[in-house]
């Protein structure tokens, strides 16, 4: 996706910070923050109908809590055990099957809790079966334990409960790492990571058998869950911005796509963590974003009716809500948070207002994939598919004016009124737009000499990206334009790229575009540069970058580019997002050289870009490298070397003639490598220019060359600015930070031409913009992300 003008980025951006309340549809019950330090959890009634939660602790052990009174929950037992962020457990009959995974630090086997005597007379012990003594989850169905992600096996570990005292181990499932697993009428459906979705037929326990599997974009399946009717089966990404997927199982040689959603508290950023079915609505833990609740009984029409955050913590990380059990007969829904502890709570189960229908074509009547389906003043917006259909819904009813707009037509509102649990139809035709013949120039500022072979962009928010490239004449002519308004980017290698807005119609059939001549990339367009690699993965993309995070929550490879340039594109490695380390640098270096730039003209070039380098994990200290060169055609120098983490944008400056002579074939060298003992190791590059700090045309006034730095970016609480307004005479300079209305939140002078003071970002998650001022110039703006 593009960055269009600022004008839409403003009106994109205002949506995604429209306020949501903490809880929707579901309401505190009652709290126990000790024990606190929780992972997953379970639930367990006695036969007289007094519920229990079964909470892992991650300090050591587990906790029996009787919830039975929702406001005053106790701790009723601690079982002790070792260490371990991971734990799971599920139930059968009187009996508690719990199982842990340390990391390989040693574990405790299977722990079995016999409740029939709770609350005063439980009885456990850990037991190794196997050589089994920790494993990452374990389900139950039918008399069977399904234990995956063990330490004699990564895969699936079976166990027959007949003497649930003494399990015993029948089958093994081997083919791969299994990280969940759910198991119906002896069909289990594995979540692998990295692999995706697989369904094995286990009713031979001996010998499982492989009956269907999905891959897919994210393909980080980390849990999943089958809908009450068996035809359904969903599934949770553990990743930054990971989706909720529904997929088609009731033919598990061919599983089909349904649907996706995410949760909304966070605008979509948190990570899903496991989610369960309870009659036709997905209850799914999310880790900073709490519970959620959605309405799946249109499984291809997914819509959220519910959540309630228990965290304090905004967007991405590994920390806040871990598990949530809503199978109790009460109807209470239990969830454990790492830091909060046990919550209770109680939901109102609502059904969503649907929306569905198809979009064609008026006059051929044929579908329309891709068209928008926008919703004034909501955040419910769809997209029809390839079928040309769209499902849309809400939980609040009302009566929405709906527009549906496509590249290439008319744009059509309708009103609807929506009802919960019923289902409004609307297929839409729309009406071809008209299209023109369209002729554009690109030339060079002060010479009006023609670019030949510049490369353009046209950008509509609703369409295809329309690329051309100039003739030897610079021109551009299209004789079947479609009307419409465009962002429209235009380049070459040696002169600096451009973006203006066009609004493209039979009255406005001409644009000339002139460019100003100098190197400069932010990656727009494609402008060849090369790229070369030892390493076995991680190499340059050009791309929007598709951000990853570690286990602590830290931001590994970039969610964004730099916030001020044109294009949301950059140069970064592995860019296949998934979980850290999926596609980073290993085992070699990767290389990345800018065309050659003729700078024998320059009187003082001044190099700059930012950067991004992200190094941890693996064994031993991380001691890799980014390194920039610079090469003129007779000698290469070593700009930096980046060894240790700088994992936000970081802008780089240096004096070319400082290092090297100009000369009319210089080129720059970014090299990243992982190569020591296999660490995490991330690079990107963005924003690249080379500019002559003498001014060398006397008929243009000096200009005030402006750098404006906020990083890290995206924000925590605090952030640091540091600008430089030389080389003219700065005057009045102060900074502003501003939201995405325009409404200035802070300011303050500042002294001197340049510096750097701490900003305090303590502010709701969103999009702001920070601006170094001129009086009532506005010199430079950085968008900041919250």
């Amino acid at each position: 996706m593009k960055k269009y003008l600022l004008s839409l980025l403003f009106l994109a951006a205002a949506w995604g910070l429209s306020a949501q309340p903490a809880n929707l549809n579901v309401n505190l019950a009652g709290q126990l923050s000790n024990p606190g330090d929780l992972n997953d959890c379970w639930g367990w009634v006695d036969n007289q109908g007094k519920e229990y939660a079964i909470v892992g602790i991650q300090s050591g052990g587990v906790g029996i809590i009787d919830i039975s009174n929702s406001s005053n929950p106790q701790l009723v037992l601690s079982i002790p055990g070792v260490p371990s962020l991971w734990r799971d457990m599920k139930h059968w009959g009187n009996y508690v099957y719990v199982v842990n995974d340390d990391g390989g630090a040693g574990g405790n086997g299977l722990l079995i809790i016999d409740m029939s005597g709770a609350p005063n007379n439980i009885q456990y012990k850990d037991t190794v079966i196997s050589g089994m003594t920790v494993a990452h989850n374990i389900y139950i169905d039918d008399g069977y334990a399904y234990c995956v992600g063990a330490d004699n096996n990564p895969g699936i570990n079976i166990l027959d409960l007949s003497d649930p005292w003494f399990p015993t181990q029948v089958g093994q499932y081997t083919a791969t790492y299994v990280h969940d697993i759910y198991v119906r009428n002896d069909t289990a459906y594995s979540s692998e990571l990295g692999v995706g979705l697989t369904i094995i037929d286990v009713t031979t326990k001996s010998n499982p058998q492989i009956i269907g599997n999905r891959t897919y974009v994210d393909n980080f399946t980390h849990n999943a869950w089958l809908s009450d009717d068996g035809n359904t089966c969903f599934t949770t990404d553990e990743i930054a911005r990971g989706y909720l997927y529904a997929w088609d199982v009731s033919d598990p040689g061919n599983i089909g796509y349904l649907d996706r959603i995410r949760s909304s508290l966070s605008n979509g950023e948190a990570i899903p963590h496991n989610t369960h079915v309870l009659n036709d609505y997905l209850v799914t833990s999310y880790y900073r974003d709490g519970l959620n609740i959605v309405d799946a009984q249109r499984p291809h029409n997914l819509v959220e009716v519910g959540y309630y955050d228990t965290s304090p913590l905004d967007n991405s990380g590994f920390d806040g809500n871990w598990g949530a059990f809503p199978f109790f007969p009460s109807g209470k829904i239990l969830a454990s948070d790492m830091q909060g502890g046990t919550f209770i709570f109680d939901v109102t189960f609502v059904r969503a207002c649907y929306l569905e229908g198809e979009v064609t074509d008026k006059v051929t009547g044929l579908i329309i994939p891709g068209a928008d389906v926008t919703v004034q003043n909501q955040t419910w917006d769809a997209e029809t598919d390839n079928n040309g259909f769209y499902a849309t819904g809400t939980p609040t009813p009302g009566t929405y004016s709906v527009t549906y707009s496509a590249f290439g037509y008319m744009d059509t509102t309708i009103s609807v009124t929506l009802t919960n649990g019923q289902l409004e139809i609307r297929d839409i035709p729309l009406t071809p737009a008209s299209d023109y013949s369209l002729s554009l120039n690109v030339l060079e500022v002060g010479t009006n000499n023609p670019i030949a072979n510049a490369e353009v962009l046209f950008l509509a928010p609703n369409g295809p990206t329309l690329a051309y490239t100039a003739n030897v004449a610079g021109q551009v002519n299209d004789p079947n334009f479609i009307s419409a308004n465009y962002s429209v980017i235009a380049g070459k290698w040696g002169w600096v790229t451009k973006e203006v807005a066009y609004s493209g119609n039979s009255n406005n059939p001409s644009l000339t575009i002139f460019l100003e001549p100098g190197y400069y990339d932010d990656f727009a367009l494609d402008f060849n540069w090369a790229t070369a690699a030892t390493a076995s993965s991680g190499f340059w993309e050009l791309d929007e970058p598709f951000g990853t995070t570690d286990w602590q929550g830290t931001q590994s490879h970039p969610e964004f580019d730099w916030a001020t340039d044109i294009s949301d594109q950059c140069y970064s490695t592995g860019n296949g997002g998934g979980g850290v380390g999926n596609d980073d640098i290993d085992a070699g270096e990767v290389i990345l050289t800018s065309p050659s730039m003729d700078l024998s003209n320059y009187q003082d070039p001044v190099l700059s870009y930012r950067r991004w380098f992200f190094n941890e994990g693996g064994q031993g200290a991380t001691n890799d490298t980014f390194a920039i060169e610079i090469d003129n055609g007779i000698t290469r120098v070593r700009l930096n070397t980046i060894t240790g983490t700088e994992n936000f944008w970081r802008l780089d400056t240096f004096t070319i003639s400082n290092f090297i002579a100009p000369t009319n074939n210089v080129k720059v060298i970014f090299r990243a490598g992982d190569y020591f003992d296999g660490h995490i190791v991330e690079a990107a590059v963005d924003l690249f220019e080379v500019t002559d700090r003498v001014i060398t045309r006397n008929d243009e006034p000096q200009v005030l060359q402006t750098k404006l730095e906020i990083y890290p970016n995206p924000v925590g609480s605090t952030a640091t600015v540091r600008f430089d307004a030389h080389p003219a005479e700065a005057g009045d300079l102060r900074f502003e930070l501003r939201d995405m209305m325009g409404r200035k939140l802070s300011g303050r002078s500042l002294v001197g031409n340049a510096g750097s003071f701490f900003l305090d970002t303590n502010l709701p998650a969103g999009v702001y913009f920070g601006s170094i001022m001129n009086g009532e110039e506005v010199l430079q703006t950085v968008r900041i992300v919250k």
